[in-house]
């Protein structure tokens, strides 16, 4: 596995811990403020979720874009529905 795979996979777990449903007052785990560190996201426990959301898809997008094989033509592109 590469290194933007691992990547990938540290930025959708991540994804996963601070997307979910919580409480309005609730503040970032410490085990989740570390490892947006380590993936280069400073915060704090009140770092609100909504501020960080987009700059970890953003992140994701441009790792997966860097990643994926380039199209190919229409040769790949599945049919259209009639």
């Amino acid at each position: 596995m590469s290194e933007q795979e691992r990547m990938l996979v540290r930025l959708g777990r991540v994804l996963e811990l601070i997307s979910r449903p919580h409480p309005c007052n609730d503040v970032l785990p410490v085990e989740v403020q570390a490892n947006l560190w380590q993936l280069g996201f400073p915060c704090t426990e009140l770092t609100p979720r909504e501020d960080l959301i987009p700059r970890l898809w953003e992140r994701k997008r441009s790792l997966l874009s860097a990643i994926e094989p380039e199209w190919r033509g229409p040769g790949i592109t599945p049919p259209s529905a009639a």
